[in-house]
Order: C-alpha cells, then structure tokens, then sequence
C-alpha cells in the first residue's frame, strides 16, 4: 500500500476542506458585524451566569417569569447604580467646564494645607493651571456628533445585554443540547465534561466578582454618606467598577479619598475613613465571599484571575475584561478534562 501526499490528501477531501473554510469565513464575518455589539454580547453572557440562582430558585414557583425576574433582578441594581454615577460624573464634569477658576482656586486652597516646600507647591500650581487651559477646555469642545454616537452606542449595548441575558436564561438549555447534536458520539462524552467543567469555573468566576462587587457598591454608599462626601453616586460607581477586579483595585479609589479627606478636615478623620471603609467595605467580601465563591469553587489562583482581569481589559475594553476569563475558564477546563481522558486512554490501550 502506498503512502499518499499531501495534494492527494486535499483533493480527495476537497469538499469538507471547502466546506469548514467556507464556514471559518462566514464566522469572522458574522463576528466582524456584530463586533459593535460586542460589548453587550459579553456582558449578556456574564448576567446569565449571575442571574441563573436568582432563577433556579422562583423556576418552580413562576417557570414562565422566572428568566424576567431574574435578569431584572441584576441589570436593574447594576444599571442603576452605574448609571445614575454617571449622571453624577458628568454633572461634576459639566460643573468644571463653566467653573474652572473656582475649580482651581479649591485645589490650590487644599495643597496650601500641606506643608510642602515652595518649589513643589510652584510646579503643582503649574501643572493645574496647564491642565486648566488645556484639558477642560478640550472637553468643552468635544464634537456634539461624536458624543451622542457614543452614547447611543452605549445604551444599545445596554439594550442588548438585557435581551441576550433573558434569552440565554430561558433557552439556554435548548441552545447547548442543539450544539451536542452536531458533535460526533464518539466525543459526545468528553464534550459535556469540558462543558460542565467550564460552565463551574465561569460560574464561580462571574457570580463571585460581581455579587461582590454589588454588595460593596450599596455598603459604600452609607459609608460615604456617613463621612459626609459629596457625589455619593459616582463614587459608589466607581467603588463598583473597582470591586470587579479582586484583592486590590478597590484600595485605589479609598486611598485618594482618604488623602482628600487629611487635606479637607486633617488626619484623624482620613485615618478613622480610611480603617473603617476598609473593614466594612473590603472586609467581608474579599475575606469572605470572594475567596469561598472564586477560589474553592473555581480552584484556580486568585493571581491568574486579577491578571487575565487587567489584561483582558486592557486588549478589548469592556468586552475583554470579561472575555478574558471566559478564555482562561476554557483552558483550565479543558486541561482538567483532558488530563483525565489521557489517563484512561494510555491504561486502556
């Protein structure tokens, strides 16, 4: 019997070499128009991971409205929180804009507090004159167009994100059972572990990083309220947004707050803040929630998620900052399922 080359080999598999590059091809184009809704996509996906407790427990009471109420039951605390921070931020952005004099002289009023040598004090004056005349007033003059694009673009992918939520809760099951019908049976088996074993990892992943990072959100605002710091909304915002990244972003945003609070009032209350938020705030989640939900359930290093955090977020935005750990899942998961597999294969051999 003799040995065929490799032109033989594709002539004589043409058609599926067709084929699978014919459908490789109608992917990146699928992926290409729909690369706007990227972001909202993603983060459909990582709702339905959060919101799926939420609807397996009301299935049995109310199994037609159990994937309503449990996307609103996510979007609704998320969305008004960022949201209505956002409409803060860009009120004290706004605010800057028409007052950038007084804006200055506050600034210079709390480094005045400092005692600092003058040369230092010089070149901090400078620097906020300098982005006085340059920054805000860019901001003042940022295309109306470009804007609202950007805007719209925003609440489509808010939009979006609501709808691929709702319909991955209600027919995901279906959707998954559609892609096992076209695997071979021969590897029917190993796929549902890969799957099940990726569907834990995103799981504890998702549900560990974001109810964390809601429930620092809410306690935030009672302490910044207590504290008496204005623009209550956009920090907890904020505090948010940095809660998604484990162990240690939130402290980049208590920090400068405490700093702002030793210039305002002096250091015993920057000090009291600082200990307190600390504890309240940080304590329990990342103590507590985060390590049980994230590390136990997940059985991957806390390190290797705040990285493909960071780094997913850094590459691709938003949708990066998500995407990124689904990436990393299917690789554990698939070195999880594998190492197993070959195992069994090499004694059954």
């Amino acid at each position: 019997m003799t040995s065929e080359d490799g032109l033989s080999i594709i002539i004589r598999y043409k058609t599926e070499i067709v084929t699978v590059t014919a459908v490789f091809l109608l992917f990146l184009l699928f992926f290409f128009v729909l690369s706007p809704l990227l972001d909202g996509i993603v983060l459909g996906i990582v709702f339905a991971y959060v919101a799926r407790p939420i609807k397996t427990v009301f299935n049995h009471r109310f199994k037609t409205g159990s994937a309503i109420i449990a996307t609103s039951a996510i979007t609704v605390p998320i969305f008004l929180i960022l949201g209505l921070g956002l409409i803060e931020i860009s009120n004290e952005i706004v605010w800057a804009v028409r007052n950038k004099d007084v804006l200055i002289t506050e600034l210079n009023t709390l480094y005045s507090r400092l005692d600092i040598p003058e040369v230092i004090y010089t070149q901090i004056h400078s620097v906020l004159i300098n982005l006085s005349n340059t920054l805000i007033p860019a901001l003042a003059q940022l295309p109306l167009f470009d804007y609202a694009k950007f805007i719209g673009l925003i609440t489509v992918n808010v939009v979006i994100s609501v709808i691929v939520c709702f319909y991955l809760l209600r027919d995901g099951g279906e959707g998954i059972n559609r892609f096992l019908d076209l695997i071979p049976s021969n590897r029917l088996d190993i796929t549902k572990k890969f799957l099940a074993e990726l569907d834990g990892i995103l799981t504890a992943i998702y549900i560990g990083n974001v109810y964390t990072a809601i429930i620092v959100a809410v306690v935030s605002l009672f302490i910044f309220l207590f504290f008496g710091f204005s623009s209550v909304l956009a920090l907890s915002a904020l505090i948010f947004l940095a809660a998604l990244i484990p162990l240690f972003a939130g402290w980049m945003i208590l920090l400068p707050l405490a700093i702002y609070k030793y210039l305002l009032v002096g250091p015993v209350e920057a000090v009291m803040f600082f200990i307190v938020a600390s504890i309240i705030i940080y304590g329990p989640p990342e103590l507590i929630i985060r390590p049980y939900i994230i590390g136990k359930k997940s059985g991957i290093h806390p390190l290797l998620i705040i990285l493909t955090f960071i780094g997913g977020g850094f590459v691709g935005g938003i949708s990066g900052f998500f995407l990124a750990p689904m990436l990393l899942g299917a690789l554990v998961a698939a070195y999880r399922v594998y190492i197993p597999w070959k195992k069994g294969y090499i004694q059954s051999d």
